[in-house]
């Protein structure tokens, strides 16, 4: 095959091109601290990143639901306490007031003192997390209990808010007024207990400390289970930060640059495409004006 001038020009243009994207290509690397900019750089490479992110960015979400589902919690628990203290102080009132040997006037203090501890109830029952109900279920735009006086409830269908906080994990993060104070139409809720009591202060009669005893157990065993399901949540939330820590040092290890054997890369890269150009500037034969000077 003949060799002519042209061949040897393209030839040497195309090695040049060749050398020059090298050269391009690790220079990016370099400047950019990542081994993947397009799928070609490394199919298999940018598939595993695909992955690997992914993941990450699910996880991110299950950290905002985790961080949620916490604050949903911890303001129950809260909200529980303080149901707790005021029915302890209930207790206390219905000790006394079964004392036989208080007056009339005395009982009207408790009984006043009953109301008010009613209503501190309600407003508890009706506690709100960012605006919206705290034990109401899905139906955070209203609260269960929003008439004075009136604490009939209808939990038909209604379920307690829960949360995504992993794959395939949902936790409850909130509790429904039946669970708090038993359902409307038992004789041991809670607020029927509080009337009962009042009714009772008025009539000069004994109330059932039993009753009030065992609204506090249900009090009691719901922060119970709250707190439960609280370390649950920490359980995953602490897992998925070991999991996010593991799953970016392997991104790391498939799209990050070495940045010592990038630059040693680098120039030799430089190196090659300056040896091809001088190498070239030979081997293109000189124009008839060099042989005229």
């Amino acid at each position: 095959m003949r060799v002519t001038q042209q061949m040897l020009n393209q030839n040497s243009i195309r090695n040049m091109s060749q050398n020059l994207s090298r050269f391009e290509k690790t220079n990016s690397q370099v400047s950019s601290g990542k081994l993947l900019h397009r799928p070609s750089d490394d199919p298999n490479g940018v598939s595993k990143a695909m992955n690997l992110k992914s993941t990450l960015a699910a996880n991110v979400q299950f950290e905002r639901n985790t961080s949620e589902s916490k604050l949903w919690m911890d303001e129950t628990g809260q909200n529980v306490d303080s149901m707790v203290s005021a029915m302890q102080r209930v207790r206390e009132f219905v000790v006394q007031g079964n004392n036989g040997t208080y007056s009339e006037l005395d009982r009207q203090a408790i009984d006043a003192e009953i109301g008010e501890l009613t209503e501190q109830m309600r407003g508890l029952a009706n506690a709100k997390v960012n605006g919206r109900s705290l034990f109401n279920g899905q139906k955070t735009g209203e609260s269960p209990f929003p008439v004075k006086g009136n604490f009939d409830f209808d939990s038909t269908g209604l379920e307690a808010r829960k949360f995504t906080i992993g794959e395939g994990i949902n936790i409850k993060s909130s509790v429904l007024p039946d669970e708090l104070f038993g359902a409307s139409d038992e004789e041991t809720n809670l607020f029927k207990t509080l009337e009962s009591i009042s009714a009772n202060l008025k009539a000069g009669n004994a109330s059932d400390v039993s009753k009030v005893d065992a609204a506090i157990d249900r009090l009691l065993s719901v922060g119970a289970e709250n707190g439960a399901r609280q370390n649950r949540v920490e359980a995953v939330e602490n897992r998925l930060l070991d999991s996010n820590l593991d799953l970016q040092s392997m991104l790391s290890r498939v799209e990050d640059v070495d940045y010592a054997e990038a630059v040693i890369r680098l120039k030799s890269e430089e190196s090659v495409y300056q040896a091809s150009l001088a190498a070239t500037s030979k081997i293109i034969q000189p124009s008839l004006m060099d042989f005229l000077r």
